[in-house]
């Protein structure tokens, strides 16, 4: 069989993460009364997407795990780092937020009925909600391309719930992902092509794109990695 090599295609754009920031809410803005000078947001708008998300039936989403994150404009924080606050009736509720600003909101009735405002340290107007998915992949070296096909087979259909009446806004679809790893070490993905094997290797940032191919899917490979994936994000390519 031949053996190709392809270098990881360069026009693309991201699908998952940061999709639907005008669905979300566009920036966060707030009540006089929280703190006139910094972003707040209802603590029921910050979790109307997680609530979309887990609504669905798990065996529509179980390759899916939810993103949100607070994006900065300009992508520069006024102060670093961004912390998030529930201010409770019964107490100040610090929400952790990752080095790349995304965040896990608890989620509870007793919160949904208060509504407290949800209080970041940035300026109002400054950050922009934002949510998307990412894909969930075997912690394994060897599986077959089926994963990748129904991981964003279930990030479309996602997509499209959280758009709801604006989803004509998201008429493209994703047919890319991005594999990550832990550390950029020029990983490989192989796939065993019944026309010849096919190489991917990572960039320097350590991510694998990987277009689908619908001849692909049809024979549902098998393929392998050199060390097991963090995860993909669904993207969309260019052709």
């Amino acid at each position: 069989m031949n053996h190709r090599t392809l270098k990881r295609q360069v026009d693309r754009r991201s699908f998952g993460i940061g999709l639907l920031a005008l669905l979300a809410g566009g920036t966060l803005a707030g009540p006089a009364s929280a703190a006139d000078e910094f972003a707040t947001l209802p603590y029921r708008a910050m979790i109307a997407n997680a609530l979309t998300f887990l609504n669905v039936a798990v065996g529509e989403r179980d390759r899916l795990a939810l993103v949100q994150s607070l994006r900065p404009d300009g992508g520069n924080l006024a102060i670093r780092p961004l912390t998030i606050t529930i201010l409770s009736k019964n107490g100040k509720i610090d929400v952790p937020v990752a080095a790349d600003n995304s965040f896990a909101i608890p989620i509870n009735d007793e919160l949904h009925d208060e509504n407290p405002t949800v209080l970041t340290n940035q300026p109002k107007g400054s950050l922009s909600l934002q949510v998307g998915v990412r894909i969930l992949l075997p912690q394994a070296t060897r599986f077959t391309y089926a994963e990748f096909w129904l991981g964003i087979e279930q990030a479309n259909r996602m997509t499209k719930r959280f758009a709801g009446m604006m989803r004509w806004l998201f008429a493209e679809t994703a047919d890319s992902l991005i594999l990550r790893f832990g550390r950029p070490e020029r990983q490989m993905l192989r796939i065993a092509a019944a026309d010849g094997a096919l190489t991917l290797i990572a960039d320097d940032s350590g991510t694998i794109f990987v277009r689908m191919d619908r001849k692909l899917v049809e024979q549902n490979p098998m393929m392998e990695l050199s060390e097991p994936a963090l995860d993909a994000l669904p993207a969309i390519s260019t052709r």
